[in-house]
């Protein structure tokens, strides 16, 4: 609740005149449960506050007598600008957004696992792998809400994009097994790091109502 608290009174501090403002809830991706704030600038343009938590997922399987277990967690906050270039509810949308969202693999069992090309037996040890969003990345989109209109309900939609790269980290134990060195975990970290390199955004989507008041 204190992260919520945060960016919304971010946003709030802009709100003292007497111009309608607006708070919102909704449901979306990648963060599940979105609570905001927004305040119009004029007939044109208007800026937000929003946070976006509650999703996490987990799994847990077994792949050549490897076991693994996977969790995803993913929240965020956001601040946000707002164009409405046609005087209607369309509007463009320019901003930053503070991300945590991770995705955590950790493997351990009787099987073999491939370590930059070397096999070894992964009996009694463990390969962990890290993968994570950068915290801070520019965020464009495109929306629907949130312009000048009368109090009272109403409904708002977002689409959008941040820019960012995932990067991966490795924790294992087997340094020291079947020739198995720390460079040959860098390598297949790195090996890691080249395979994600196409992965350059994240997609979002919020969509839910709003309160004007």
């Amino acid at each position: 609740m204190k992260k919520q608290l945060f960016w919304l009174a971010a946003l709030a501090a802009l709100g003292g005149g007497a111009q309608a403002q607006d708070i919102y809830g909704g449901l979306g991706l990648p963060g599940l449960y979105t609570l905001g704030y927004a305040h119009p600038l004029g007939g044109k343009w208007g800026v937000r506050g929003e946070y976006a938590t509650g999703l996490s997922w987990t799994s847990t399987g077994s792949d050549s007598g490897v076991n693994y277990s996977a969790s995803l967690r993913s929240s965020r906050g956001g601040l946000f600008a707002d164009w409405f270039p046609f005087g209607g509810g369309f509007r463009f949308v320019g901003g930053v957004t503070a991300n945590d969202t991770k995705l955590e693999i950790n493997a351990a069992g009787t099987g073999t696992a491939t370590i930059n090309n070397k096999s070894v037996n992964m009996a009694g040890h463990y390969f962990n792998v890290s993968l994570k969003y950068p915290t801070a990345t520019p965020y464009l989109g495109v929306g629907y809400g949130h312009q000048v209109s009368t109090k009272g309900l109403g409904f708002y939609a977002d689409l959008g994009l941040s820019f960012g790269r995932f990067s991966a980290d490795v924790s294992t134990d087997l340094v020291g097994q079947a020739g198995i060195t720390q460079a040959d975990v860098d390598a297949q970290k790195q090996q890691m790091n080249d395979s994600l390199g196409g992965l350059r955004y994240l997609p979002s989507f919020s969509a839910g109502m709003v309160y004007r008041y």
